[in-house]
């Protein structure tokens, strides 16, 4: 039987549309100019909206990711900040997922960013019990509250029913590297956990020393495998 042109046409374009990358209708991209007094990000509607941000978390936040698992590009990443508006097409509201790819569609078209996976033996802490014992509670039936609160002072962490894994994907946030738990610990636990992230230990301590006091863990240096992505190419976006 054959397939007329087009038949082939109406089937190529239906394909396209349907393979078509997500993208915003419209993006407006300023430059944010120094000194940066608090950044921000936005989505409310069809509406994402950044100020003063950079493109270092942009592809954090676009790809799913940990800041440990962005590897090169320029310093520029981290330093220059920038005022976005981006409006998606429609009127459904932007869903987490579709955000995420059409700021990869931005980054690419805008940034000219250009990037590759692969896994990479970086450094990483294991996250085990210290050799007097764990100092975890059980988990508080009555409650299921879970807390982080960063501020001037460093990380609050309150939680009535964690799992260590999660308590390593928390540490991870602020450890500058993955942080792998190795505790052989099953279930879930309470706790609270409060740390310095600025080196000041006069009103509490650092985070290997409010583990090992405060629930009875400690992190120990490792390397282990760990899936990055990698910068291959970025450009300074155009103004507009």
């Amino acid at each position: 039987m054959k397939i007329s042109t087009l038949a082939i046409l109406f089937a190529s374009t239906v394909y396209a549309q349907t393979a078509r990358t997500p993208a915003f209708e419209a993006v407006s991209i300023k430059f944010h100019p120094e000194p940066i007094h608090v950044s921000s990000g936005n989505t409310s509607g069809t509406l994402a909206t950044w100020t003063a941000t950079d493109l270092l978390s942009l592809i954090v936040d676009a790809y799913n990711l940990k800041y440990y698992q962005v590897i090169g590009g320029p310093p520029w990443i981290a330093s220059a900040h920038y005022d976005i508006v981006a409006r998606a097409g429609g009127d459904a509201p932007i869903t987490k997922e579709s955000e995420r790819q059409m700021i990869q569609t931005m980054l690419a078209e805008r940034f000219h960013l250009k990037v590759h996976r692969e896994m990479r033996e970086i450094p990483v802490y294991a996250l085990m019990v210290s050799k007097s014992g764990s100092k975890l509670k059980d988990p508080d039936m009555n409650s299921r509250q879970g807390s982080v609160m960063v501020n001037a002072t460093g990380v609050h962490m309150n939680y009535s029913h964690n799992t260590m894994q999660q308590l390593a994907d928390h540490l991870s946030d602020t450890a500058g590297r993955p942080v792998l738990d190795k505790t052989n610990l099953p279930g879930e636990y309470a706790f609270k956990l409060d740390f310095s992230t600025n080196g000041n230990e006069f009103e509490i301590p650092s985070m290997p020393t409010a583990l090992r006091e405060q629930l009875g863990l400690r992190l120990e240096s490792q390397k282990a495998p760990v899936e990055v992505l990698v910068i291959d190419s970025v450009e300074k976006p155009s103004e507009n």
